[in-house]
């Protein structure tokens, strides 16, 4: 038997309290209670349609990002990875980047938040990358033996690395000096 069906009104209204609530408390201290009296809903609601906090935080962070780290469509593949690059390294510059440090350090020992950070953030963000590189590769850009999740690897990685563990700068002369290095090696020669 099929679930009760969404009331979009109230799914949005949890989505944008649980986004503001980890913006104001953190995800750490992010709670159903919280989130449920924030909406105006109930607990069972939150429940019935998430699996949890973490499930949930995810969702809401990535209704919140998707337009401020969508990639750009120029007509250039090569263009749109960099801007796409640009523009993720400085929404991590920012008061969502608290919230992605928290959200992958309690995917460390949470396999829920884990895999609902994979499934519905990471994973959706690669396949766009690959939809690029594949973009690409059909106008000509790219060569067409790269391995697309290698080069996916080889672009953002460093962002992570960067945002993550070093804490070195993520500008934008990093950004456009570790594409144009990386990009170099993917380019069909004479583009």
């Amino acid at each position: 038997m099929a679930g009760r069906k969404r009331d979009e009104a109230a799914r949005q209204a949890i989505l944008q309290s649980t986004f503001e609530l980890m913006r104001e408390e953190g995800f750490s201290r992010l709670s159903i209670e919280g989130v449920a009296a924030c909406a105006g809903v109930g607990k069972a609601t939150i429940y019935r349609w998430w699996a949890g906090k973490g499930a949930l935080a995810v969702e809401a962070f990535l209704t919140a990002a998707e337009p401020l780290i969508a990639f750009p469509t120029s007509g250039s593949a090569r263009d749109d990875i960099v801007r796409q690059m640009r523009l993720l390294a400085e929404f991590y510059r920012g008061p969502a980047g608290r919230l992605v440090r928290e959200m992958i350090g309690a995917a460390q020992c949470d396999a829920t938040i884990r895999t609902a950070f994979m499934s519905d953030f990471l994973e959706p963000r690669r396949e766009l990358a690959r939809a690029v590189f594949r973009r690409g590769v059909a106008a000509g850009e790219f060569r067409a033996d790269v391995d697309a999740d290698v080069a996916i690897d080889a672009l953002w990685s460093p962002i992570y690395y960067r945002f993550l563990v070093s804490g070195a700068g993520m500008e934008d002369a990093f950004i456009s000096a570790h594409a144009e290095i990386v990009l170099r090696g993917l380019m069909v020669d004479g583009v």
